[in-house]
């Protein structure tokens, strides 16, 4: 029985993990885009 709960917490771990590392990549990307915009806008004003 005591199998099953540390198997059911490693599982959950896990999921909350790759949630975790999923939103950040996220929001990494839209800091990049935002980056590549503000470098083209500037580009465009000089």
């Amino acid at each position: 029985m005591l199998d099953y709960i540390i198997i059911a917490l490693f599982i959950a771990f896990m999921v909350f993990l790759v949630f975790g590392f999923n939103r950040q990549m996220q929001e990494k990307a839209k800091q990049r885009e935002e980056k590549l915009k503000t470098k083209k806008d500037f580009k465009k004003n000089r």
